[in-house]
């Protein structure tokens, strides 16, 4: 009976963990910093820029997506633009220090990282 209610006891916490979680990751608008045209190779090749507006993004000539805005997304305190889209691992963290976004195409430590910077007005 104590080894139930020792299990019990840990799930409850574990539960509780959750929902802390969930508690922390909710959505907000994009920064204004993110808004705009940015590119990964030269701006003026469309195929490489990234347009940020603050309800839908896109790559290149792929067509304008929903997107949402968690703060404090990667575990370094760094806000990240995900897409609406169900299933989409791919992230686009924003480095205030550094005014550069990355695109994390497979997730979160995962290879093929790009980085974008922003487009001369």
């Amino acid at each position: 009976m104590q080894a139930y209610l020792r299990a019990a006891a840990g799930f409850g916490a574990i539960l509780a963990s959750f929902a802390l979680l969930g508690a922390s990751a909710q959505p907000a608008a994009v920064p204004k910093a993110m808004l705009g045209k940015w590119y990964h190779g030269s701006c003026s090749h469309p195929d490489e820029r990234l347009t940020i507006t603050p309800t839908r993004a896109k790559i290149g000539a792929q067509p304008a997506a929903g997107i949402v805005y968690y703060p404090n997304d990667d575990g370094a305190g760094n806000g990240a633009i995900h897409w609406r889209a169900r299933f989409s691992v791919d992230n686009f963290v924003y480095l205030a220090a550094h005014d550069r976004i990355i695109h994390n195409a497979q997730g979160y430590h995962m290879p093929d990282e790009v980085v974008f910077r922003r487009c001369p007005l």
